[in-house]
Parts: structure tokens; C-alpha cells; sequence
């Protein structure tokens, strides 16, 4: 039988719920960041009309609604 103090187990219950919720907090936080992260991906854009739409869809360069040109879901990296 592992012998301690009151004051040893106090310490250990104390830490462990802090480690906990630190644990937790960590998986909350990152579980936030990737739905922001889809989320942003999923508004789009028309850079001819102006529209914000909402495309849940997994095409690459989806149409605008409204005007019905083809929109970037990104934003454009190339050069020319």
C-alpha cells in the first residue's frame, strides 16, 4: 500500500484537475479552431458581383448565385 499525507493526496487531486482542464481546454480550443477554419472555407465570395454565399459543397471553384460566374473559394495565390 503506496503511504501518503493528507496534504500529498490534496496536492495530487489539486493537480490532476488542473492537468484535466488544462486537457480539456486544449481539444476545445483546436476542435474551434478547425470549425473556423471550415467554416471560413465554406463563404465565398463573387469578386464580380459582390455576393457573400454559403457553398458546402466540395467543388473546387463553385458558382455565384447571382451572377452565375465561376468564384475562386480561396484566395488567388497565382500571378497572373
Amino acid at each position: 500500500m503506496i503511504e501518503m499525507s493528507f496534504e500529498e493526496l490534496a496536492i495530487f487531486v489539486i493537480g490532476g484537475t488542473f492537468l484535466l482542464m488544462g486537457f480539456l481546454l486544449l481539444l476545445h480550443s483546436s476542435s474551434e479552431r478547425r470549425y473556423r477554419k471550415k467554416r471560413n472555407y465554406q463563404i465565398v465570395k463573387c469578386p464580380v458581383c459582390g455576393e457573400l454565399f454559403d457553398d458546402r459543397s466540395n467543388v473546387r471553384i463553385p458558382e455565384c448565385p447571382c451572377c452565375g460566374r465561376k468564384t475562386l473559394r480561396a484566395d488567388d495565390k497565382s500571378l497572373g
